[in-house]
């Protein structure tokens, strides 16, 4: 795994929060992903570019926060517009657009033309291939 430091991290101020958001939503959130959430909630990767099918150099700001009070939450992303079911916002780029969940699978949605994009089978393939 590449060594990735991540920034303004803060700390899950619920221990539970990631298991009662995945009941209460109906959705699964593969280990990986937890593990970085629990560990870098918040937090802005060092290494934060990454290719998608149609161009190169998009930007991996931050994850979004499981905390309910920050600004950039996963509450706050729930109901995106957008005609694509199953859609689960767990990052942000620089630009209005989403890095998201949909069948286990990791997506980048286009918020200005509601498209998405997929960049990768898992969220660790998706970190491997941050530059």
């Amino acid at each position: 795994m590449k060594d990735i430091n991540w920034k303004y991290v803060k700390p899950l101020e619920n221990h539970n929060i990631i298991t009662e958001f995945e009941n209460q939503h109906n959705v699964l959130i593969p280990e990986d992903l937890k593990s970085i959430i629990k560990q870098f909630n918040n937090g802005r990767p060092s290494l934060n570019q990454f290719d998608i099918p149609s161009e190169k150099g998009k930007v991996f700001k931050k994850l979004l926060s499981f905390n309910t009070n920050d600004t950039e939450n996963v509450f706050d992303f729930l109901d995106i517009e957008t005609d694509i079911t199953g859609l689960i916002a767990f990052a942000s780029d620089p630009s209005g657009n989403l890095i998201c969940l949909k069948d286990n699978k990791i997506f980048y949605w286009k918020h200005e033309t509601d498209e998405i994009e997929k960049i990768a089978d898992t969220f660790s393939e998706l970190l491997e291939n941050l530059y």
